[in-house]
């Protein structure tokens, strides 16, 4: 039950005022691009996706690896070897952790004896994307098709066939999966049905990256443009204008798109205006190819082969641990 106001401590007040303080400095720095900025080197080749979270950063690489790093000190935690060539894509949860590579293979790993559960093959060229949920896997590959497989037993469900170009990126939400292609469009598809729900068209050229939590649809384009799609009719709500080279990777949320793009910057997007909030040149000496954010941090990797986390919380823990006891 609410504390009656004639008797709620002043610790209840003035614990809400410092939250609110952080988050309006957090807010600010987001839209300055205040940061504390670091780079976590030990990958022989470029980086060419990632995952991370409180407490690690999960790294696929050229140089055929999967490596864990601790995200506040930056050390390898563990190397993953088992693929032979490039690791282009991957996911995790506590449970798994799913990878495909140019070998034109995805892996199932166990995240608690970090060992191959299952090895599954069917694409004919390199594997691109991946994602999974509870008791599917879906891949995504240069020969154009999508497959999805039961991650429960490994065994290969449905090929969905469509796009004429390499399918770039996918993206599920429940039982709606969306996919990006080199042929320049996007498609929503039902996982059950296999059946292709609708196209969305309106990019000029190849799609290299697209993110979608249900109603919303974010992608990136080699035409240098991000869109953002209303999932449910299929109109382009709007159109960010900025990057001067392939928008290779994003993010989003419920306010903002973080992008990465082989102009060498990451920029910072208004979700509902398409305004450029903020644009980190060079933080990259080379392509971007994947970048994630959350509240505080951004995490990008390259072909420079360096991982960036931009922190811009870093120091805003100490004022809030400050506040006074109950």
């Amino acid at each position: 039950l609410p504390i009656p106001s004639s008797t709620r401590s002043p610790f209840h007040a003035t614990h809400y005022k410092q939250q609110y303080q952080l988050k309006s400095l957090l807010d600010t720095r987001w839209r300055t691009g205040k940061n504390d900025k670091r780079y976590i080197l030990g990958h022989r080749d470029s980086i060419y996706c990632l995952q991370f979270d409180q407490e690690k950063i999960v790294t696929g690489s050229r140089d055929r690896t999967i490596k864990f790093w601790d995200l506040e000190h930056g050390y390898c935690l563990r190397t993953l070897v088992g693929h032979h060539a490039s690791v282009l894509c991957l996911q995790y949860d506590p449970r798994f952790l799913v990878s495909g590579s140019s070998d034109h293979s995805v892996f199932v790993w166990c995240m608690q004896s970090f060992q191959v559960v299952w090895r599954l093959t069917g694409h004919t060229s390199g594997v691109l994307d991946v994602c999974f949920d509870a008791h599917h896997v879906v891949s995504c590959s240069k020969d154009t098709t999508i497959r999805l497989w039961s991650l429960d037993t490994g065994q290969p469900l449905r090929v969905f066939r469509g796009h004429h170009g390499p399918v770039n990126a996918i993206q599920l939400h429940h039982h709606h999966l969306v996919s990006a292609s080199g042929d320049s469009t996007i498609k929503l598809w039902d996982i059950h049905t296999g059946q292709c729900l609708r196209d969305f068209v309106g990019h000029t050229k190849g799609l290299a990256c697209v993110r979608f939590d249900g109603s919303t649809i974010v992608s990136g384009s080699n035409d240098n443009k991000i869109k953002v799609w209303d999932a449910h009719t299929g109109a382009c709500r709007l159109t960010c204008h900025g990057h001067t080279g392939l928008v290779r990777a994003l993010d989003f949320d419920d306010h903002k798109i973080v992008s990465g793009s082989y102009d060498e910057t990451i920029r910072v997007w208004d979700l509902h205006t398409g305004r450029c909030l903020f644009t980190f040149p060079s933080c990259h000496s080379s392509w971007v190819f994947d970048v994630m954010f959350d509240q505080t941090k951004i995490v990008s990797t390259s072909q420079d082969q360096k991982i960036l986390v931009m922190d811009f919380a870093r120091g805003l823990d100490a004022r809030l641990h400050t506040a006074p006891s109950p």
